[in-house]
């Protein structure tokens, strides 16, 4: 895959996936007291996008290492939202 191809699947993704984590948060509205969902979700968002990626990377396809860094930044990103979450909308 092409340079140029691979930018925009990255972007592609990324949007998709701040999308449905504001999404998430607007169907559910999480009060204060469930602070440990995010014990939960974490874990799961890591494993939804480590399991294409190193299935990807044995495939010997660049779009591995996407989603393999994609699994790191995912549960990082769902962190932030979810304190934006707690400090400006729940209000």
């Amino acid at each position: 895959m092409r340079r140029k191809g691979l930018s925009l699947v990255i972007i592609f993704l990324f949007i998709i996936e701040f999308a449905l984590m504001v999404l998430w948060f607007y169907m559910v509205q999480p009060e204060t007291a469930s602070g440990i969902a995010i014990f939960k979700v974490v874990p799961i968002l890591f494993a939804v996008n480590l399991l294409p990626g190193l299935l990807f990377y044995y495939l010997k396809r660049p779009i591995g290492l996407v989603f393999l860094g994609n699994s790191i930044f995912c549960p990082l990103l769902f962190f932030a939202i979810w304190i934006m979450w707690f400090t400006y909308w729940s209000q």
